[in-house]
């Protein structure tokens, strides 16, 4: 486990396979808190105010899960000063304000495909405050986004969340598209954690082509 401290409010946090394996904590485990990815944050913190001088004793965290190989994941932890600040870096996604407010228990499986399975996060996640905001932008990139995508509506704040991955294409206009994307929505936090929450606490609206079956039938 490695630590290092990037601001007052900020720490990143890595973990090699060992670690993982070392506490029998699989990467799923990680986005709905097990007992055992519990105790491990609870030794991160730890270690964070030890090595650092990191004290979130009293404050919401907001934490974001980044695998960045079959073998290793990054964790960042955020001290949230504010709603305010919140809301803009999540908008619905809300914060930890201790290690016992994960989720649900974790499906089982083995450690090497649940690394695997999470390296496929989404490219892009985006919300929008009408149908109408998603439906013009979906006229706007049909043609140059070819990826899977799904759209949510988020009841308590009554916006629509749009989560999209990479097209397969190498010739894609990745650039273009998000530029498009910034134009009619905010963008947030894109992480399998992130999408995990709109699958929990959202209505899918539309699984898999939502750009392409907004663009055929309702533009």
């Amino acid at each position: 486990m490695k630590i290092e401290r990037i601001s007052d409010n900020q720490i990143k946090v890595f973990l090699s396979q060992t670690d993982l394996l070392d506490r029998k904590i699989k990467i799923s485990e990680l986005a709905y808190g097990s007992e055992k990815a519990q105790d491990l944050f609870r030794d991160m913190m730890e270690r964070a105010f030890e090595e650092h001088g990191f004290d979130a004793d009293n404050s919401p965290l907001m934490i974001e899960a980044v695998p960045l190989s079959t073998e290793s994941i990054m964790i960042i932890v955020t001290k949230v000063e504010s709603p305010e600040e919140l809301d803009e870096k999540l908008g619905t996604f809300h914060p930890y304000k201790s290690p016992r407010r994960f989720k649900k228990k974790a499906p089982e499986g083995d450690g090497l495909s649940d690394v695997s399975r999470s390296a496929n996060h989404p490219t892009w996640i985006y919300s929008f405050t009408t149908l109408d905001a998603v439906t013009d932008l979906a006229k706007q990139i049909y043609g140059l986004y070819e990826g899977t995508n799904t759209l949510y509506k988020d009841h308590t704040t009554d916006k629509y969340f749009l989560v999209l991955y990479a097209n397969r294409n190498p010739n894609a206009h990745h650039t273009t598209v998000e530029g498009i994307l910034s134009e009619y929505g905010q963008k947030h936090i894109s992480t399998s954690l992130s999408e995990g929450f709109l699958m929990e606490h959202g209505q899918k609206l539309i699984q898999g082509k939502a750009i392409q079956i907004l663009t055929k039938y309702l533009s």
